[in-house]
């Protein structure tokens, strides 16, 4: 599944959207426009929604037949980080509905924006129309999911308690000295884990479910051990044992920390990038 972000277009001056706009032409008429810092349109807003606008060029090659699912949250995003008429983020979100799990999409990133507030009951007839979207109500088994998918028991379930100890900590929104303690023991188990495999665990040995739990571990550790693990992790979507969007989240990190901007814009508050240097670490990384 394609991922949200990145950039380069010769698409974004600054100045407006298209006069001529024609909702039969939605998404080559979004990525032809030209942007406009409105009035209360942050520097932070619109250098994140070029960002969008720009990966979902590269993404689909500006090809409507490309378009799936997360391209159309992407113009959703962008187009309300620069408050465009809400006519067009409705229609980016019913396009996305009608692509494949874009309802299961729009269910769980609602809450992950100010979007879904700011346009709350269009966007709930949208979730509406889509009608039940989890039928299967079953519960999740975590015996049924080794067996299913043919996997290595004792990290499956090893992986499932360092994620069940990461997030009982953060929900209970506990102290910062007991996140870190926590947050320590994790690494430990982590680095006893790639000391005895030497490489990173990911989809074949843990499936989908619990293939991001190494690198989320990591990714709440100090920025020794991110910068450490970087080369693995990159390795791992290589290999397409972890998909592409959380390492992007690990650059932006180490970015942040260590220059005081990303590459991505995975980060919330941290200014993006000159693009010579986004430019640089992307094709330094391989990560678009």
């Amino acid at each position: 599944m394609r991922e949200i972000f990145k950039s380069t277009l010769l698409l974004i001056p600054v100045l407006g959207f298209c006069q001529n706009w024609n909702p039969t032409e939605f998404e080559n008429s979004v990525l032809s426009m030209t942007v406009v810092q409105r009035e209360n349109v942050t520097d932070y807003d619109l250098a994140l929604a070029k960002v969008s606008l720009e990966g979902t060029q590269r993404a689909t090659g500006g090809k409507v037949e490309n378009f799936n699912a997360l391209d159309y949250w992407n113009l959703a995003i962008a187009l309300y980080r620069l408050q465009e008429p809400e006519e067009k983020i409705i229609l980016a979100l019913e396009k996305m509905a009608e692509k494949e799990k874009g309802c299961q999409l729009l269910d769980e990133l609602k809450y992950d924006t100010s979007l879904y507030s700011g346009l709350k009951n269009d966007y709930d007839k949208i979730l509406q129309s889509c009608g039940p979207i989890n039928a299967d109500n079953t519960p999740f088994n975590i015996d049924t999911y080794i067996k299913q998918n043919n996997l290595d028991e004792s990290l499956t379930r090893l992986m499932a308690q360092l994620e069940e100890k990461d997030q009982s900590v953060r929900k209970q929104l506990a102290s910062d000295e007991k996140m870190i303690a926590m947050s320590h023991q994790n690494m430990k188990a982590i680095d006893s884990i790639f000391q005895t495999h030497g490489d990173y665990i990911g989809k074949s040995r843990v499936g989908d479910k619990y293939a991001h739990i190494m690198w989320l571990v990591i990714q709440h550790s100090d920025i020794e051990t991110m910068k450490r693990y970087l080369p693995i992790i990159l390795n791992a979507v290589k290999k397409k044992e972890l998909k592409p969007t959380p390492v992007k989240l690990l650059i932006d990190r180490i970015y942040g920390v260590e220059f005081g901007y990303q590459i991505f814009g995975t980060q919330p508050g941290v200014n993006i990038a000159p693009e010579n240097i986004r430019t640089e670490a992307m094709n330094k990384f391989g990560i678009e």
